[in-house]
């Protein structure tokens, strides 16, 4: 990673924050001993104090070149706990969120995630035979009430459209969850529980798991990428060359991202709204 694309990855965390963070390197550190003290982000309160007793930021980022921009991450942006009602989140009736922050969140990730689609693609909200929108998002909550820590997972999906022909493309994101694999293809294959032929890719020095084949017996997904970030968030980006449940509409006729890509969308802090 070059100084360029340093100041490109901060800059992505500037735009995913609301509001955007301070930079300053003392509020940092200060932010990170409040959210240890709190125990919540005790990797990047380490990782944070590492860094200042004496390895460097020069000398960390030569070692990974992903570190210093999921500390800042980390470091810069807390989530805020959610105030419970007697069951679920207070607002909701199920684990679903449909409006405030969460929803919000899921809703940036549609935006993002329409962004990267190529010239010559659009992507409209179509209806399946059976009248569901094709193009939605969904946050909820993974954990219960009391459970620590809480888990949000947000989803954003949308047709990709070229000359009349439909693909499909997805991107879910996940808060640290400790229940799932760290390898990062165990951890791929477990995206919707469809397995798959998977390969390790390394991306400017992280390490991804591409999902080249879907080896479930269901008919979603041909590709998929997914990255466990520094701070733990999880991303997923999936493809298909046919949006599944668009009986009406015919398949691309090539895919519209290689594996390659794929993976580099994955560990894109853009798609990191967990943080």
């Amino acid at each position: 990673m070059n100084e360029q694309d340093l100041r490109n990855a901060f800059e992505h965390v500037l735009v995913a924050s609301s509001p955007p963070p301070s930079m300053d390197p003392g509020q940092a550190l200060d932010v990170a001993h409040r959210a240890r003290s709190k125990r919540r982000a005790s990797l990047v309160g380490a990782a944070v104090a590492v860094l200042v007793v004496g390895l460097g930021v020069g000398s960390a980022l030569a070692a990974n070149p992903g570190l210093g921009r999921d500390i800042m991450m980390g470091a810069g942006k807390l989530l805020p706990q959610t105030e419970w009602g007697p069951e679920w989140p207070i607002g909701q009736t199920d684990r679903t969120a449909t409006n405030g922050p969460q929803a919000d969140r899921a809703q940036k990730l549609l935006d993002e995630l329409k962004g990267v689609v190529p010239l010559g693609y659009d992507t409209p909200q179509l209806k399946t035979r059976s009248g569901s929108d094709m193009q939605r998002t969904q946050a909820q909550v993974a954990s219960d009430k009391g459970e620590t820590p809480e888990i949000w997972e947000y989803m954003a999906e949308t047709p990709m459209r070229k000359d009349g022909k439909v693909g499909w493309l997805l991107a879910e994101v996940s808060m640290p969850n400790r229940a799932l694999p760290e390898e990062p293809c165990e951890l791929a294959k477990t995206f919707w529980g469809m397995g798959g032929d998977c390969q390790v890719l390394d991306v400017k020095g992280l390490r991804v798991g591409v999902v080249r084949h879907n080896t479930s017996d269901r008919d979603q997904f041909d590709k998929w990428a997914t990255y466990r970030a520094q701070d733990g968030t999880i991303v997923t980006i999936a493809q298909d060359d046919k949006y599944n449940g668009g009986d009406d509409y015919p398949e691309l006729d090539v895919p519209v991202f290689t594996e390659q890509q794929l993976a580099e969308f994955a560990i894109d802090p853009r798609f990191r709204v967990t943080s």
